[in-house]
């Protein structure tokens, strides 16, 4: 796997520690639409898991967080900043801001109020769309595979090409370890084989968590 040094940095508009005793914070750096590896920072173990999990859904194309902030009035005289944890751009180029809670925070009537207004004036400035993510929203299957699409984001050609012909003379389904074994390229083609479900190339029969004993077919992408 490489390594790019090279990367882009924090799109963050708004500072994010480096470290703290009291919460999970750190940076991951992604792929973007063009291949570039592109830095982005969390602030909590929440904000993490809903941004690897949006990142890797098939609509989404970029994550951004920290986003310039918006002036929202709301129970003030005086306008004051909003800034949204993470937005999504998808393939539509629609977008979409997320604000990342706590179910606990989340469900306070000030914080409903609040969003109100705050809703109000981001459709109209940074986003199509407001939403709140809480730990709720996070699927622990999607999650686990995610975690598995980001381990394998960086591509290996030849080892790629070697799996891609491999599915194209696939004819039945079949779990991966199996699949890897009988085209002779063993478990070396793991990563591979996530990549391509990933792309849509590979289809996975079943919402589960993707492992060695997942059944794969043609994706409709092949």
């Amino acid at each position: 796997m490489s390594f790019d040094d090279t990367y882009l940095h924090s799109r963050a508009t708004r500072a994010i520690p480096k470290k703290s005793p009291f919460h999970f914070v750190g940076q991951m750096t992604f792929l973007n639409a063009n291949g570039k590896s592109q830095a982005m920072e969390y602030n909590s173990l929440l904000e993490y898991h809903v941004a690897i999990c949006s990142r890797y859904r098939p609509d989404v194309v970029d994550v951004e967080e920290q986003i310039a902030p918006i002036m929202v009035r709301h129970g003030t005289v005086r306008a004051t900043p909003y800034w949204f944890d993470l937005r999504l751009t998808h393939r539509n180029g629609q977008r979409t801001a997320i604000s990342v809670k706590p179910q606990r925070k989340a469900e306070r009537h000030v914080f409903h109020a609040k969003m109100e207004a705050v809703t109000r004036v981001a459709t109209m400035e940074t986003a199509n769309r407001v939403c709140v993510a809480t730990e709720r929203n996070v699927d622990p299957i999607e999650l686990a595979n995610a975690k598995l699409f980001h381990a394998a984001r960086h591509p290996d050609p030849y080892m790629d090409d070697q799996v891609t012909s491999a599915l194209d003379a696939l004819t039945k389904p079949m779990q991966i370890r199996e699949f890897l074994d009988a085209c002779g390229i063993g478990s070396t083609g793991f990563w591979s084989v996530i990549r391509l479900i990933r792309s849509g190339a590979a289809k996975v029969l079943a919402a589960e968590r993707i492992t060695p004993r997942t059944i794969i077919t043609h994706g409709e992408n092949s």
